[in-house]
């Protein structure tokens, strides 16, 4: 290897000697005869300066330990630009370090400045290991991300679930005090914070809960005045983070922000337009327009963010459209609306105007069967999870209806119910 590098180093020194001198010194020309090409012979002349010599020398050198890094299997160390031309672009061509990565104007793959990182310190990165933390994804990341929240309505608490039915966590107690309930009613989960609503009947509040059950704020209390109930049911967020709320015995829905200030109101009791005898479930589109469940005038009334009556659908009976006690509601990405009809054991899906669009479930207990469905939610991928109150369970289906799998039964031990009687996700 030594004897190899020695030879061309020779060999490099004199092709480079010859160069230089050609450049650098005043040569004498002897031409050949006329009639033939052109030949010009280099003839150096004595005056060749000794500092010419040394930045040869220089060159040579370098050379040589370049070829010595080759040989190797290294690359030669980086070196400064403090004499680049301004006019050579050379720098836009990506270099490959040890690794076989691309260094650009960003740095070693992208991810900070080569003037910013030696190689020590390169290395160092790239041999760090990923740790669990890495991996982990918070809840702020996404924070409802598979996350599954049911009203255990006798039990007077929350469950929370994975969305494939592995139980996470509980709160709650019977109680008048912050986190604690008369009796819980609806939830719903913000999807961008990650924060739970609970409505809690007896209490004739809301309370805000983080993810894994702290209590942050409740506001409301017994009365008819703004910002109060009498039945407060069911709970949905539009995309501002604005919270609505359905009163079963004031027969109108409330509408507050995100920290229970009260804004608006609409509804009264009767049977026309804009009306209702028992509104129960509530749901918001990406639109913001809201549909309520009436459940005693079986229909599905919409209206805008501010409470206008837009249309309406439904009426009792057994037929397709038709409705018997329809309890609780949700649209999906495509703003589909499915609708818990109690009275039949069925839930039925229609588009956003109120067009029947499917149906499925009978009375039973059975997989896929559904035994008084009480409320559904809709995760993000179009999963839809049914409260069952007959059948004290969770059950979950893909968004035309197919059954996946179900969790629950009576009791009060973790993943029991008494009474699931309202579902997030």
């Amino acid at each position: 290897m030594q004897r190899h590098g020695e030879s061309r180093n020779y060999w490099l020194s004199f092709i480079l000697l010859s160069v230089f001198v050609t450049f650098h010194s005043n040569s004498v020309l002897a031409q050949s005869s006329p009639s033939s090409h052109n030949h010009i012979l280099l003839i150096p002349s004595d005056d060749l300066i000794d500092d010419d010599i040394e930045i040869i020398e220089e060159m040579i050198n370098q050379q040589g330990k370049a070829e010595e890094s080759e040989e190797i299997g290294t690359n030669p160390p980086m070196t400064g630009n403090d004499d680049k031309d301004d006019n050579d672009d050379s720098s836009s061509i990506p270099a490959l370090d040890n690794d076989n990565k691309f260094e650009n104007d960003r740095g070693i793959d992208g991810y900070s400045s080569p003037s910013e990182i030696d190689k020590d310190n390169v290395e160092t990165i790239k041999e760090k290991p990923i740790t669990d933390d890495d991996k982990k994804v918070t809840n702020q990341d996404n924070p409802s991300d598979s996350a599954v929240y049911v009203v255990d309505y006798m039990n007077i608490r929350i469950q929370k679930f994975s969305d494939d039915g592995n139980f996470v966590s509980k709160w709650g107690s019977e109680g008048t005090g912050n986190g604690e309930f008369g009796v819980p009613h609806g939830i719903e989960v913000d999807s961008s914070s990650g924060n739970v609503y609970v409505v809690d009947m007896n209490n004739c509040n809301v309370q805000k809960f983080d993810s894994k059950g702290n209590f942050l704020l409740k506001w409301g209390s017994q009365g008819e005045s703004d910002g109060q109930f009498l039945h407060p049911h069911s709970v949905a967020l539009d995309s501002e983070a604005n919270v609505y709320v359905t009163d079963m015995a004031g027969f109108n829905v409330q509408k507050f922000d995100s920290e229970g200030n009260f804004l608006l109101k609409w509804g009264s009791q009767g049977e026309g337009d804009g009306e209702f005898n028992a509104p129960e479930g509530l749901a918001i589109d990406s639109s913001d327009n809201v549909y309520v469940a009436d459940t005693d005038n079986a229909n599905i009334q919409k209206f805008d963010s501010e409470g206008n009556f837009l249309l309406k659908w439904g009426s009792e009976g057994t037929k397709e459209g038709q409705l018997k006690r329809p309890a609780g509601i949700e649209t999906d990405t495509f703003d589909n609306v499915y609708v818990t009809d109690a009275g039949n054991n069925r839930i039925q899906k229609f588009d956003n105007s109120g067009k029947f669009i499917a149906a499925w479930g009978s009375e039973g207990s059975g997989e896929g069967q559904l035994g008084t469905p009480h409320d559904i939610a809709i995760d993000s991928s179009g999963n839809i999870y049914v409260a069952e109150q007959g059948n004290f369970r969770i059950q979950k289906f893909d968004s035309k209806g197919n059954f996946i799998t179900t969790w629950g039964s009576e009791g009060s031990g973790d993943s029991q119910f008494s009474d699931p009687h309202s579902v997030a996700a």
